[in-house]
């Protein structure tokens, strides 16, 4: 019994840590990639509320080439027009 309970004390529970510890740092990187993804979509809705106070209604270019340009300031690297034209959707419904 000592000998079983010394292998369990050797092997496995170190190994169960390093497992634990695993799970831990991909629920940490996880919840970091959230975050920026949820502060990346208020950015780009502040963007497209202010390019819509600042151009009007229609001239949707300048206004996309004022969202991607503030966003490059902000060092956010290239966003999709997909995600420019969600917040836009987001902004008109609210």
């Amino acid at each position: 019994m000592d000998v079983i309970g010394g292998w369990l004390q050797e092997i496995l529970l170190p190994g169960f840590g390093t497992v634990l510890m695993g799970a831990i740092f991909a629920l940490v990187r996880r919840y970091i990639a959230k975050l920026e993804d949820e502060r990346l979509r208020e950015l780009l809705l502040e963007l497209v509320e202010a390019a819509e106070q600042i151009y009007g209604p229609g001239q949707g270019a300048e206004k996309r080439r004022y969202v991607m340009q503030k966003l490059r300031e902000q060092g956010v690297p290239v966003v999709d027009r997909e995600r420019i034209e969600a917040a836009v959707f987001r902004m008109q419904a609210g």
